[in-house]
């Protein structure tokens, strides 16, 4: 019997990025660490923020070991401003070749006193600013027939709120399950509309990844609600989360679109 042969390095660079240009939206703990796993994966990396001044070691970590990574000024929520963010990229390098929509608002307030502008500001900036990056970029896309765009979600947009975990902290505010939901049907949406013409749109969906910087919601009886809640017994840790993103703008994910992948060490299975 003769054995079969496997193609030599077919699979070796299926993670392969390199000569990719990708647009990460919101630089914070969770957008950052996306940016560097691209970088790492081969990819020139565009971030875009509407505060970069607040990014200021960020910025200087990404031009002194990663020098493919560029943190832009641009704020998603404003249609205007995108398409020209989108533009000065593809006016230098031509192509977007992954967009990821990831920027989100942290507001938290109760919902009985949610204000208008504040209803109005979190889904602008949780599920408005998606439908526009994606709008901007996919124009290039379609031209040369290829691109993926990777949407980030939330367990709460597709799993309700445990308030049993929320006694230190207020949980997160209803525009952020409500705009998150949006997502993971514009995600849907778009997939189909685009599918045949070589886009694929997918989804990620993080359970809880604690930030661990002043004023954020980590203190301890929070974690250990989250952690005992969670089956892995923890919260995940921000590189935990951009393997799933990396997979989804690489060749291993060509025939996946329409698709969320939790990653949320198991929370969504109870």
């Amino acid at each position: 019997m003769v054995k079969h042969q496997p193609q030599q390095n077919h699979y070796n660079n299926i993670f392969s990025l390199r000569k990719k240009v990708a647009v990460v939206t919101g630089a914070g703990h969770i957008g950052s660490e996306i940016a560097k796993a691209l970088s790492d994966f081969g990819a020139v990396v565009f971030v875009l923020t509407r505060s970069p001044a607040k990014y200021i070691d960020l910025e200087t970590q990404f031009q002194s070991e990663y020098g493919s990574i560029t943190l832009m000024e641009c704020d998603v929520t404003d249609e205007i401003k995108v398409h020209e963010c989108i533009k000065e990229i593809t006016d230098d390098l031509v192509n977007i070749d992954i967009l990821v929509n990831n920027a989100f608002s942290e507001k938290r307030e109760d919902i009985l006193k949610v204000t208008k502008q504040e209803w109005d500001s979190g889904l602008n900036t949780m599920l408005s600013h998606v439908f526009f990056c994606s709008q901007a970029v996919l124009p290039n896309m379609l031209e040369r027939g290829s691109g993926s765009i990777i949407n980030i979600s939330s367990i709460y947009g597709v799993v309700g709120h445990d308030q049993s975990v929320f006694q230190e902290v207020k949980s997160s505010s209803v525009m952020y399950s409500v705009a998150k939901g949006g997502v993971l049907q514009l995600t849907r949406r778009l997939a189909t509309e685009y599918a045949s013409q070589g886009i694929r749109v997918n989804c990620v969906s993080p359970g809880h990844f604690p930030k661990k910087s002043p004023g954020s919601p980590d203190r301890p009886g929070y974690i250990v609600s989250l952690s005992e809640r969670t089956p892995m017994k923890r919260v995940g840790q921000p590189h935990e989360l951009p393997g799933a993103v990396v997979y989804l703008a690489s060749d291993a994910s060509t025939y996946t679109t329409g698709q969320n992948i939790l990653v949320d060490g198991g929370w969504s299975v109870w």
